[in-house]
């Protein structure tokens, strides 16, 4: 349960964050909808990335664990399309949302244990 709100809390922190410190990445919604979408997307992340690691766990072996980053994406990819407050201006902006969502994870699970 300390995981899920983990993750929960994560996705939320990671929006605003990036919202107020990335450039190229736009959340032009109200504090209520960056609380629904970063709790989408730690629903996301706690429900249905465990799955599609398992899905994709020969390409995981292969790319010696690199394909994840490419999972993270298409989750936030996802997220973006449910969400067209959400902007992210290229490939790039949204690769540093993902470098932020895991480096937020890394800090809430450490602090979480």
């Amino acid at each position: 349960m300390i995981k899920f709100i983990g993750q929960l809390l994560a996705g939320i922190i990671t929006l605003r964050l990036a919202q107020l410190f990335l450039p190229g990445v736009y959340f032009e919604g109200d504090l209520e909808t960056i609380i629904l979408a970063g709790s989408i997307l730690g629903f996301l992340n706690f429900f249905i990335k465990p799955i599609l690691k398992i899905i994709t766990l020969p390409l995981q072996i292969l790319t010696l664990g690199l394909f994840s980053f490419i999972i993270n994406i298409a989750i936030v990819y996802f997220l973006n399309l449910a969400f067209y407050e959400l902007v992210f201006e290229g490939f790039w902006p949204l690769a540093g949302f993902v470098v932020l969502l895991w480096l937020v994870n890394l800090v809430l699970s450490s602090l979480l244990e």
